[in-house]
């Protein structure tokens, strides 16, 4: 229904589909909502997953990009997993994105080429928060503000470019723990 609803309301207040698309990804429920109702347009997709504080199995919730191959749940996808070949410990500010696997159909969709995968890192989302809050009067959900730090990246790389991000959740539930931990004036 979000991809439907987005898709609609692009269309309406500019004529045209968005170039890009946007969404987080955990185990990829936001992004699939968005990107369901584009997949067979010529949109590109970035699904962005949580940098956290760096690239070592521990560090990260980053399983498209750093995983391989395996069975969570019962179903098949790409996961991240230890040196016994069960799920890592993975980490991420954002508890929502905080999943050691990826949904098969956003597995599938970028093992074909068809999602790109984005990654956004704490200081960038955490800046991300910041912005959109200071200059939208929009306050993210931590799991939203990885979208919205990669789609920034993004637009200095594609300015003519449409960029239509995905939006989930509250901030409101984040602000105490960014404020108290990540001081507004280290930021702003």
């Amino acid at each position: 229904v979000v991809g439907i609803e987005a898709r609609e309301q692009f269309l309406e207040m500019t004529g045209n589909l968005p170039d890009n698309l946007v969404a987080c990804v955990g185990g990829g429920s936001n992004a699939m909502g968005l990107f369901s109702a584009f997949v067979e347009d010529s949109c590109e997709m970035y699904g962005v997953e949580p940098g956290g504080r760096g690239t070592k199995l521990g560090e990260h919730a980053a399983s498209l990009s750093f995983g391989s191959e395996g069975i969570l749940h019962g179903f098949n996808s790409i996961m991240l997993k230890n040196s016994e070949g069960e799920p890592a410990e993975v980490y991420s500010i954002a508890s929502g994105l905080d999943y050691p696997s990826v949904g098969p159909e956003h597995a599938y969709l970028n093992s074909i080429g068809r999602t790109k995968v984005g990654i956004a890192n704490d200081a960038e989302t955490i800046q991300a928060f910041y912005d959109l809050s200071h200059y939208e009067g929009i306050i993210p959900a931590l799991e939203s503000a990885h979208a919205v730090a990669f789609a920034m990246k993004l637009a200095k790389e594609k300015p003519y470019e449409s960029i239509l991000v995905n939006l989930s959740g509250r901030g409101d539930k984040d602000i105490d723990f960014v404020v108290e931990n990540f001081p507004p004036e280290d930021y702003m």
